[in-house]
């Protein structure tokens, strides 16, 4: 239900006391359902969990051309959903196309630079006319440069913004109003575990990636204050990639995510309605240590403990992925 919104100015300071006590106890009250909600369905395999059904629905994913894209668009297929391809390489549009129509699926391709803005809404239209509303948009691609900020082109970081986190905004306008109309949808967004933590070499990367969960929170306020509890948002934090995005790089305690891993928990996480997908859960752990700890602390552990900064060091990576 929709957040009134009322005026918090109260003649009578009884009335105020009231409300706010009737708040607070909602509140408590909800916290303790919402917690004890997660332990449960934390406890459930996923064999045994209630997932939603997802066939029919048509499903954009950007730049589904390879890495994790392409296996999300083959996992989507197998759930007999319409997949709908962008990628700014016709050649790997070409390429998912021809692994999907090996398994006996279709999908529907688009060349397009989600860069631009126009163009974007222009294919965007072509989409509706052609294949149907967007149900599932998962804003899946993103580039990296990985360099330190004084060797960093302004070009560089502007391609960075304008593929990370602007086209977000460019999609899930194009694609929201059908959504809010039926009250129903899903929009995912590829973050990164470096959107959580500041690295070494990302000043343009994590800075975006720090944008993406900006995003995801305010977007995700914004639809429940006005009642679109049926439009669903999901935040996906990944650690490294094997794709290639992040060739070179040799993490210290952690292996790389394989993408079949990455794409295959994306998939479970929308089919569950999660909110947040951080990969791998151990992260989770961690993360709260940066508010926690001084710091200069997190420094230490990042730089004499997890190696951060050398793991960054030995970057030798293609400078273009579709997530991470």
């Amino acid at each position: 239900m929709a957040i009134q919104m009322t005026d918090m100015l109260y003649e009578n300071p009884l009335d105020h006391f009231l409300t706010l006590f009737v708040d607070f106890f909602i509140f408590f009250v909800k916290s303790i359902y919402y917690t004890l909600e997660t332990c449960v369905l934390s406890c459930i395999p996923y064999r045994f969990r209630k997932l939603k059904d997802v066939s029919g629905q048509v499903v954009l994913i950007t730049g589904g051309g390879g890495g994790v894209g392409r296996i999300l668009a083959l996992n989507f297929a197998r759930l007999r959903t319409r997949v709908v391809i962008w990628d700014i390489n016709k050649d790997a549009l070409k390429g998912t196309a021809d692994e999907l129509e090996a398994e006996g699926y279709y999908c529907h391709t688009y060349l397009v630079d989600i860069s631009d803005r126009e163009q974007v809404y222009e294919v965007a239209k072509k989409v509706k006319q052609e294949v149907g509303n967007v149900d599932i948009l998962i804003n899946n691609a993103g580039i990296v440069a990985c360099r330190t900020l004084w060797d960093l082109s302004d070009k560089a970081i502007e391609s960075t913004y304008a593929v990370n986190i602007l086209s977000h905004y460019w999609t899930t306008r194009a694609f929201l109003p059908e959504m809010m109309n039926s009250n129903k949808g899903h929009i995912v967004t590829v973050g990164s575990v470096a959107g959580l933590l500041g690295t070494y070499g990302c000043t343009d990367y994590s800075a975006t990636k720090f944008a993406c969960v900006g995003f995801h929170e305010a977007l995700y306020t914004e639809l429940k204050t006005h009642g679109y509890d049926n439009i669903h948002l999901t935040l996906v934090c990944p650690y490294y990639i094997n794709t290639g995005m992040f060739a070179g790089c040799k993490p210290r305690l952690l292996p790389m995510l394989e993408p079949k891993h990455v794409a295959d928990s994306m998939v479970k996480s929308i089919l569950k309605n999660e909110v947040n997908c951080t990969l791998p859960d151990s992260v989770r752990v961690f993360l709260p240590l940066k508010c926690l700890l001084p710091a200069k602390v997190c420094w230490e552990m990042m730089s004499r403990i997890m190696k951060g900064p050398q793991t960054m060091m030995g970057f030798r990576g293609r400078g273009k992925a579709t997530a991470g």
